[in-house]
């Protein structure tokens, strides 16, 4: 086993920009290895470790692609309850939550309020 070729490996792909995989994707790890440029014999061993530390970046890069999604588009809270309201009780009444949406989103109920 080469360590060295390893963690040469293993340092050039975690120095690229993005890691395009998720954690299904590593499982093909001669196209992993290959998108980066990488056509090298792994024994067994290095298959092992090599196979290790790309899950570990596929779960790394999920991770931070979810988190990007929940943190991209908020939900609009005003819409729905007013600050500091309990659950016990009711925050706002059907009219004044009418009257906080745009027009658009009121359709036929616009005319009630």
């Amino acid at each position: 086993m080469n360590k060295a070729k390893i963690n040469q490996i293993i340092s050039y792909i975690k120095a690229q920009d993005e890691f395009p995989f998720d954690v299904f994707d590593v499982e093909d790890q001669e196209s992993v290895l290959g998108y980066f440029g990488f056509h090298s014999k792994l024994d067994d061993e290095e298959r092992k470790i090599m196979q290790a530390e790309l899950m570990e970046m596929a779960e790394a890069a999920q991770s931070a692609e979810m988190a990007r999604i929940m943190c991209a588009e908020p939900v609009p809270q005003r819409l729905y309850r007013k600050k500091y309201c309990t659950r016990t009780e009711q925050s706002m009444s059907m009219e004044e939550w009418l009257k906080t949406l745009p027009e658009e989103l009121r359709g036929g109920v616009a005319s009630v309020v």
